[in-house]
């Protein structure tokens, strides 16, 4: 019970402060969508989809590996946060840069997005920053203080994004606040760190990131695999229909986005506790099953409602767009279980080869449909390409729970 406690209490605070992030999203949006219409949407929609992709490689599975060191107290957890932190900013450095230098090689990349993408690019050291800051709340069971810091950034953001949008200049240059933002996020994490470590100043030991590289190498690409499966489509979508249709694609799955983070919310709060003990793990994946169910009937009811007041009216297609996305919520809520499951156990190889297949499987689809169909092929496609995965990390569990089962039943003979 006491278990069930903690995480429902770290799950209230990180969806409080995901209130107020997914609240300053919607109304930003719904001043781009206003203010430049669907093309510029799409600009401005596209080039935070491609920044987002370098922030959630920044990450590169090194909090997941180092918090089984943190959480077993086997070691000294400021020198370790320190050199983590030294490896985090140089690498999302050099992110920052890729992101830059490969744009001529984009086929979507017009001038207005490049643009964008070049004054967004300082948000990746930021929110690498805050992603490190996140493990020290994430051990310590305090995402209040994480749902502090991100809530801060976002409302000040959200006063520059009025500002800038008042001034009527060309959408790429609104995503200077986006810069602006995880810069404010970043440092605000780093003052609240301050409570549980003597030092937060970076350590750049080579040793130590070769070690941590070669150590999270198989969640890195998961994760960079689960980047590309779930954002590729928009990119498609943009190079064979257009930016317009990337936009119209791009409103439907920022609301579908901002309920996926519920299940991530919960993970974040459990895997800590997954680590010491799986006794809760039927419950909690009922539990995110009934939400995942509750959510797909919300969107379906409520859909048009949404998208007609985030974006004042037009966007033919994004309100059946998310309709058809929601019903992928049971499956991305019980897999975000599954695949946590599996990190728990180790079984990071088993992981990447599952996440390979699906993104195989999602990129064929898109491929083949999107010219003909554009976003509406695009959000099928999410939903099949959820279940597909799902099936697979469950039939992955399943081999290994009854080759344990028969194993014990060979050892009492």
């Amino acid at each position: 019970m006491q278990k069930l406690k903690i995480i429902s209490q770290q799950t209230f605070w990180q969806i409080l402060g995901k209130l107020v992030t997914a609240t300053s999203t919607f109304i930003i949006l719904g001043l781009v969508a206003r203010s430049y219409g669907e093309e510029g949407t799409g600009v401005f929609t596209l080039a935070l989809t491609y920044l987002a992709m370098f922030y959630l490689l920044a990450d590169f599975g090194f909090n997941a590996h180092v918090l089984k060191k943190v959480t077993s107290n086997k070691i000294q957890v400021t020198s370790e946060w320190r050199k983590l932190l030294g490896t985090r900013i140089v690498w999302s450095l050099a992110l920052a840069g890729i992101a830059v230098l490969t744009l001529p090689f984009w086929p979507f990349a017009t001038n207005d997005f490049s643009k964008a993408v070049l004054l967004g690019g300082l948000g990746i050291v930021g929110s690498a920053v805050f992603v490190t800051c996140n493990l020290i709340f994430q051990s310590r069971l305090r995402y209040d203080l994480s749902s502090l810091a991100s809530s801060l950034g976002v409302v000040m953001g959200l006063m520059l994004y009025f500002w800038l949008s008042s001034l009527k200049l060309p959408v790429s240059y609104l995503l200077i606040v986006s810069s602006a933002t995880w810069i404010i996020i970043a440092f605000s994490a780093l003052l609240l760190t301050k409570k549980f470590l003597t030092s937060f100043f970076p350590i750049l030991d080579i040793r130590y990131t070769k070690n941590l590289f070669k150590g999270s190498w198989p969640i890195a690409g998961t994760l960079a695999l689960n980047v590309l499966y779930f954002r590729a489509d928009t990119f498609m979508i943009a190079y064979f229909s257009g930016v317009l249709d990337s936009g119209i694609y791009n409103i439907a799955y920022s609301v579908f986005q901002s309920v996926l983070v519920l299940p991530a919310f919960i993970m974040n709060a459990y895997y800590p506790l997954m680590l010491k003990s799986l006794s809760l793990v039927r419950l909690v994946g009922i539990g995110l099953m009934v939400l995942g169910a509750l959510a797909t009937i919300l969107a379906q009811v409520w859909s048009q409602y949404l998208i007609n007041i985030l974006t004042g009216g037009g966007f033919a297609g994004s309100a059946a767009s998310l309709q058809i996305l929601s019903l992928s919520f049971p499956a991305f809520f019980l897999s975000a279980l599954f695949m946590w499951l599996l990190v728990a156990k180790g079984k990071y190889k088993t992981m990447l080869l599952i996440y390979t297949l699906g993104l195989i499987f999602n990129l064929a689809l898109n491929f083949f449909y999107i010219p003909q169909h554009s976003f509406l092929a695009a959000a099928w496609i999410t939903v099949i390409s959820e279940y597909f995965i799902l099936g697979m990390q469950a039939m992955v569990l399943l081999f290994e729970r009854l080759a344990r089962t028969n194993l014990k039943k060979y050892n009492s003979l």
